[in-house]
């Protein structure tokens, strides 16, 4: 369901990205907007999740999914007047990651296909090897790129939770169909978890390269994954990244198998399967 069907409305969302909506200074913005008319959307214990109002004709709102609301915005909504919407807050945010996927698809350049059919079907069939009865559950696939990874979950009933930070790359994936807009970000993947709840799965394929410059990076990055799933399955080039990856992760706690893939040459060539 669309943001527009949800709220009876076509407002435009002040925040300019889904990584904005955990900015805490649009709630300051949507509060001194002029307006002759409210409408905010609630859950099922009346949490604010969303104040939309109305200037003449047009309608701006702001979303409180990834930051807390103030008891100014129901103070708001009460002194304009205007109906009450309720939703859940899961059908809320598919909605607005929806929302934000079209809004890039509609305003980013798109990235060069890079989608290679025969890596697809080799990484598909190192993920029925690992995960062979996890149909239905989450996976979140973290530097999602066009959506390889994504492609392939699906077509193990796995569903993906697709992320990056590369908008023509999610721009690509979203065009071919292989990402879905409900369950899509643009987002720092090393701040995970300020934008989306834990998961039973992982994936970050070709996690690298990791050298010294890039460790840092790889290390919050992968670091957050963890933290967040109870199962991660991730590749790399060489042994070498394999061996930092699985330190990373013995360092965290996690208990580490780590293996070589003879199915693929290069991009996905060292597993490791991190778990709880």
């Amino acid at each position: 369901m669309k943001v527009h069907d949800i709220m009876g409305i076509n407002a435009r969302f002040i925040e300019p990205s889904f990584e904005a909506l955990v900015d805490e200074s649009f709630t300051g913005i949507i509060l001194t907007l002029p307006a002759e008319e409210a409408r905010i959307v609630v859950d099922e214990n009346d949490w604010p999740l969303a104040l939309a109002v109305r200037d003449g004709g047009a309608w701006s709102a702001a979303s409180f999914l990834l930051r807390p609301p103030v008891v100014e915005v129901v103070e708001r909504y009460e002194e304009l007047g205007g109906e009450v919407v309720r939703v859940t807050q899961d059908e809320l945010m598919l909605a607005m990651r929806e929302y934000y996927s079209l809004l890039m698809l509609n305003s980013t350049p798109m990235a060069m296909e890079d989608l290679s059919p025969d890596r697809t079907a080799k990484v598909e069939d190192l993920i029925a090897s690992v995960w062979n009865d996890r149909r239905g559950e989450e996976c979140m696939d973290c530097g999602c790129g066009s959506g390889m990874g994504s492609l392939a979950l699906r077509r193990q009933g796995i569903v993906p939770l697709a992320f990056d930070n590369d908008a023509g790359l999610i721009v690509r994936g979203l065009h071919e169909g292989r990402l879905d807009p409900a369950r899509t970000m643009c987002i720092d993947a090393a701040l995970l978890s300020h934008y989306a709840r834990p998961a039973p799965l992982g994936l970050a394929l070709m996690a690298g390269t990791i050298a010294n410059f890039t460790a840092p990076m790889w290390k919050a990055i992968l670091g957050e994954l963890f933290a967040m799933t109870d199962e991660t399955l991730v590749t790399v080039e060489s042994e070498n990244e394999a061996e930092t990856v699985r330190m990373w992760a013995l360092g965290d706690g996690k208990k580490v198998e780590m293996f070589e893939n003879e199915r693929d040459a290069f991009y996905d060539r060292w597993v490791c399967i991190v778990k709880d």
